[in-house]
C-alpha cells in the first residue's frame, strides 16, 4: 500500500512538472493616457510601476497590447523625432512591450503616418488581415513566435474588418482587409506545428471576438482583445476559448497566469490590476523621459484659451449644447458657407463650465481633422436628417450635429430662421472625416467636395478665444 502511495505521489509531481508556466501582461485602448485620470488611476508611470511589479523572477512573461495607443490626449499630438505620436512608441518600447496589434486610431492621420508608426516602433505591430497591395502584412509580420521559458508562443494580430468605416476612407484605401477567418486560414497551417500556444491579439471589439471564437478550432485557445473598452474581470469563455480585455485609458493592467501542457491550457487564472499611482519614492526609469518630452508642451498648452459659460458634454447619439456650439462656431469661421456639420464622435471629453486650457481643447477635439467643404440640395439635407434620426435610435455609430435650425428636432429645417428650399443648392462646411464617410452620415453623395487642409481644431480655438475671452 505504501509503494502504491509513493508511486501515485510521483505521478502527480511528474505531471505538475510537465506543465510549463507563462504570465501574460496585457493592455488595450490606452489612447495616449499619459497621466492619471480624474480617479487617480492610469498614466504611463503607473503602468511602468505595475508592469515591473508583475514581472516576477522565475516566471516567463509576455507583454502584449491590443491597439489604439494613439489619439486621445495632447501627448498623441506631440511630434517626437519628427513623428506625431512618436513619443508613445518610445514609451511602450521602454516598457518592454513584446508585440501589439493595430487599432483603428493608428490610422487616424494618414496611411503614410500609420506605416511610419509600424516602421519606427521598437516592438512589432502584427497584422494578419491588413495587407499591402503586394500581399505582405501592413504590420511588421502577420504573426511572431516568442520563446518564453520552455514555451514557444505564437501571437497573431487582427484588426477590425470595418476599418474603412472607422477612419477617413483614403487612409486605408490601399489596404486589402481580409475577413478574420480567411486571414487565419492563410497562416495557421504553417504556425500550428511551430509553437506550444497560439494567441490572437485583436482590435476587433468584444462582439466580433465572440463570433470569431465560435468558429475557431482548438488550436487557438486565447483571444486578447480591444476596441470595445470593456473590462473583463472574468474571462468570457466561448466555444472553449478565453476572451479577455482590460477596459481603456490605462485604468487596468491585465494579468493572465497560464499552465501549458501538451500544447493546451491546463489552467488559466486572470485578474485586472487597477493602475494606481506608484509610491512617491518609486525609482521610475520613465519619468525623466516623460518630463523632458512633455514639459515644454505642457507649459504652452496650460495657457487658458477662454472661459466656458456652460458645460460641453459629449454624447455620440444626441445633439448637445456643446456639439451644437462647435457646429455653429465652424460656420462662423467660414461665413461664406450656408451651414455646418460635425460628427459627435469627434468630440471626446466632457468640458465643465469655467476656464478652458488649450490642452483640454486638444483633448476635446483630438483627431487632427481638417476643414472641408461640399455642396448639396436642400432635399439632400432632409435625407441626412432622416438617416441621423435612425442612427440616434439604432446607434451603430455616432450622429452629426449641425448649425441648421430644427436639426434632430421637429418642424422644417431652417437657415437663419428661413425654411430651406429643397431645390436650392447649399454650401456646407464640415471636416474631412464626414466628407470621406458621407455614406455613414449623409445618405447622399456630396457635390464639389474638397479638403482645405486647414485644421478643424484651430478654427474652434479661434472661436473660443473670440466668444469666450479671458478677462484681462
Amino acid at each position: 500500500m505504501k509503494k502504491l502511495y509513493i508511486l501515485s505521489l510521483f505521478l502527480v509531481v511528474a505531471l505538475a512538472l510537465s506543465a510549463l508556466p507563462l504570465r501574460i501582461l496585457h493592455t488595450n485602448d490606452s489612447h495616449a493616457a499619459y497621466q492619471a485620470g480624474w480617479d487617480g488611476k492610469g498614466g504611463y508611470l503607473a503602468l511602468e510601476y505595475h508592469l515591473e511589479a508583475a514581472r516576477v523572477e522565475g516566471i516567463p512573461t509576455l507583454y502584449l497590447d491590443a491597439g489604439d495607443m494613439q489619439i486621445g490626449s495632447i501627448f498623441s499630438s506631440l511630434e517626437y523625432k519628427g513623428l506625431r505620436g512618436g513619443a508613445i512608441l518610445e514609451v511602450f518600447e521602454r516598457l518592454s512591450l513584446d508585440a501589439a496589434t493595430l487599432g483603428n486610431h493608428e490610422f487616424d492621420i494618414s496611411y503614410a503616418h500609420a506605416k511610419t508608426l509600424v516602421e519606427r516602433a521598437g516592438f512589432p505591430f502584427l497584422s494578419a488581415n491588413l495587407l499591402e497591395k503586394d500581399g505582405s502584412s501592413f504590420g511588421r509580420a502577420p504573426y511572431m513566435l516568442f520563446k518564453k521559458g520552455g514555451l514557444k508562443v505564437g501571437v497573431i494580430g487582427l484588426t477590425i474588418e470595418s476599418l474603412p468605416l472607422r477612419v477617413k476612407s483614403e487612409n486605408v484605401q490601399d489596404l486589402n482587409i481580409l475577413p478574420y477567418t480567411e486571414a487565419l486560414n492563410r497562416i495557421l497551417p504553417e504556425l500550428k506545428g511551430k509553437c506550444d500556444l497560439i494567441i490572437l491579439l485583436t482590435h476587433n471589439g468584444l462582439d466580433e471576438d465572440i463570433e470569431l471564437a465560435k468558429v475557431l478550432d482548438d488550436s487557438i485557445p486565447l483571444i486578447i482583445g480591444g476596441h470595445s473598452h470593456i473590462a473583463t474581470h472574468e474571462p468570457q469563455v466561448v466555444n472553449g476559448k478565453y476572451i479577455l480585455s482590460t477596459g481603456s485609458h490605462l485604468q487596468n493592467l491585465g494579468i493572465i497566469d497560464l499552465d501549458i501542457e501538451g500544447g493546451k491550457i491546463k489552467e488559466l487564472n486572470s485578474r485586472l490590476v487597477p493602475l494606481t499611482a506608484p509610491p512617491t519614492d518609486y525609482p521610475s526609469k520613465l519619468q525623466g523621459f516623460m518630463q523632458e518630452t512633455i514639459g515644454e508642451m505642457e507649459r504652452a498648452l496650460a495657457k487658458p484659451a477662454g472661459i466656458l459659460p456652460f458645460a460641453f458634454e459629449v454624447n455620440k447619439y444626441q445633439e448637445t449644447a456643446g456639439s451644437r456650439w462647435v457646429a455653429e462656431a465652424l460656420l462662423k469661421e467660414y461665413p461664406q458657407q450656408d451651414l455646418a456639420f460635425i460628427n459627435n464622435g469627434g468630440l471626446r471629453k466632457n468640458l465643465p463650465a469655467g476656464e478652458l486650457s488649450l490642452r483640454t481643447l486638444h483633448e476635446y477635439i483630438p483627431f487632427g481633422n481638417t476643414v472641408a467643404f461640399f455642396q448639396c440640395k436642400g432635399s439632400d439635407l432632409y435625407k441626412a436628417l432622416e438617416l441621423n434620426r435612425q442612427l440616434a435610435i439604432e446607434k451603430p455609430y455616432d450622429i452629426m450635429s449641425s448649425s441648421l435650425g430644427n436639426w434632430m428636432g421637429t418642424g422644417d429645417l431652417q437657415i437663419a430662421g428661413k425654411k430651406i428650399d429643397k431645390d436650392r443648392l447649399y454650401k456646407v462646411v464640415t471636416h474631412d472625416y464626414i466628407l470621406s464617410q458621407w455614406e455613414k452620415y449623409l445618405d447622399f453623395e456630396p457635390q464639389a467636395g474638397y479638403d482645405s487642409g486647414e485644421l478643424f481644431l484651430d478654427a474652434i480655438i479661434r472661436q473660443v478665444q473670440r466668444e469666450f475671452p479671458i478677462e484681462r
